[in-house]
């Protein structure tokens, strides 16, 4: 009777100290905050203010997020309001335009040395993306990732133009291919070593408009740019902003497999007055 009571009671004790391991992991889990996806936003001319993108819809939860990543910078963010427009407003998402502008209006705490555009994240998100050094450049790609990328694609390459290089010497490429009848193509690629990550940007040739509004046919190196180059344990990934005649377009690039694919993406009207 002795050996049974006992028995109870271990198994007692026992079950009570599983419910409180549990208990504590389940407020673990509770209180890791997940990344939630990023919103893009244009700086004010001081810098220290931003407006999300797009602006003619509300954010979900605004207050999420705390921090802002400007080119090579990460500032802690607050949300102040949803900002109405003013009788002054010309419709265009640009630092001159701002205090005319409608939208969610953050605060930028630190202080940003450069850039026009921000990604609006998390915390979650800056414990997992580290920002990368990189240097820009204009210097004709080597031989032998070119020989790589017209294996790759089988077209003739037109020009191609290394415009990043980071620390490890990894890059970034700009490739134009020949057209093939009215077929253009244009690919973005990081190299290092052995391994491409593309980005491609197929289109219907024009000699007017093919990758964007009166491009003129053509892919320009400074159309296309790095702002922000991020690691993760999933490897590079990148911000960037594509010119127009009328616009710019903000894009979060991650690497999936040999494709880089968008996370996170914003237009912006800019069409000069």
């Amino acid at each position: 009777m002795k050996s049974l009571f006992s028995a109870i009671f271990l198994l007692t004790l026992y079950a009570c100290g599983n419910n409180q391991t549990q208990s504590k992991t389940a407020i673990k889990n509770e209180n890791k905050e997940k990344t939630i996806s990023p919103y893009f936003g244009f700086l004010n001319q001081q810098k220290d203010s931003l407006i999300a993108l797009p602006m003619d819809q509300a954010m979900e939860s605004p207050e999420k997020y705390n921090y802002v990543i400007v080119e090579n910078q990460i500032s802690p963010l607050e949300f102040v309001q949803n900002k109405a427009d003013n009788k002054e407003n010309n419709g265009r998402q640009t630092a001159q335009n701002f205090a005319n502008s409608e939208g969610s209006l953050f605060k930028i705490r630190d202080v940003i040395k450069s850039g026009e555009f921000g990604m609006l994240v998390n915390k979650s998100f800056i414990d997992q993306y580290k920002v990368e050094k990189f240097t820009k450049v204009q210097k004709e790609t080597s031989p032998e990732i070119k020989e790589q990328l017209e294996k790759k694609y089988n077209r003739k390459i037109n020009k191609s133009t290394t415009v990043a290089v980071l620390d490890d010497q990894s890059e970034f490429n700009l490739t134009v291919f020949e057209n093939q009848q009215d077929s253009a193509l244009a690919v973005f690629s990081y190299a290092k070593d052995e391994q491409l990550i593309n980005l491609d940007f197929p289109a219907l040739y024009d000699d007017i408009s093919t990758w964007r509004v009166d491009d003129g046919g053509q892919f320009e190196n400074e159309a296309f740019q790095i702002l922000t180059v991020l690691r993760s344990e999933q490897g590079i990934s990148f911000i960037s902003i594509f010119w127009g005649a009328e616009g710019y377009e903000l894009n979060f690039y991650q690497p999936k497999k040999n494709v880089f694919t968008s996370a996170a993406q914003a237009y912006g009207y800019s069409s000069p007055l």
